[in-house]
């Protein structure tokens, strides 16, 4: 006859084996979590000192777990950067986050409240304290909405104009536009039918009898003004 156990002895025991399985599954959570923490965040596609900067706000996320870090969640960290044109995230797990980007082309730079921006190909303003590159571009002049200088540029682009060979663009509150050019020549532009005073432009420069010209003046419809540098 086996012995009898008392009640108080099989509670005891039961007490023990759930406080160790207790333990043991406190031990598997914590070391669960600690697998999938964030650790390595890894940036590629722009200079060491944008890398730095980036580095900075993303380095919030590490010990986070990667699981709960989606894509737009970075996304939007990184949308303080306007120098970004493209970002792809990669979860490489169980702990680490790649990182790829493409900065955006600068077409030119301005002054907002005094302080300088570039302009970005993607149609954003960028402080220039964001870039550490120097970048030998046109200044824009005036106070303009950025869509409304990329419609010029891709204008002049889509004519085969030399944009690189624009110093400076001055914008007018009726929207319109005068361009400076590196040999002198001013170019003052409609507010409407650009593209096609933009034809008219390239067919007068080509024309080797106004070597001499100052200004071409195309803002009035059907009539052509012409100033030389002696007048």
């Amino acid at each position: 006859m086996l012995p009898s156990i008392s009640k108080y002895k099989v509670y005891l025991y039961l007490f023990f084996l759930i406080f160790l399985s207790s333990i043991f599954n406190f031990k598997s959570l914590e070391n669960y979590k600690d697998m999938f923490s964030l650790k390595t965040i890894t940036i590629n596609g722009v200079s060491y000192n944008e890398q730095i900067n980036i580095e900075e706000e993303l380095n919030k996320l590490k010990n986070t777990n990667i699981l709960k870090i989606n894509e737009f969640y970075v996304l939007k960290k990184l949308d303080k950067f306007n120098f970004i044109e493209d970002i792809y995230v990669k979860k490489i797990l169980p702990s680490s986050i790649n990182i790829n980007l493409s900065t955006t082309s600068i077409l030119g730079k301005t002054f907002l409240n005094g302080e300088e921006f570039y302009i970005g190909k993607n149609g954003k303003f960028i402080n220039s304290n964001q870039i550490y590159e120097k970048y030998k571009t046109a200044t824009i002049y005036g106070k303009f909405e950025i869509k409304e200088f990329l419609n010029l540029y891709n204008i002049l682009n889509s004519q085969q104009l030399k944009t690189n060979e624009i110093e400076y663009y001055y914008y007018f509150k009726n929207r319109r536009w005068d361009l400076v050019f590196s040999n002198g020549l001013i170019l003052k532009l409609p507010t409407k039918n650009k593209e096609d005073s933009i034809k008219i432009f390239k067919e007068l420069i080509n024309n080797d009898k106004l070597t001499n010209t100052k200004i071409i003046d195309l803002r009035v419809s059907n009539q052509i003004i012409i100033t030389n540098n002696n007048e």
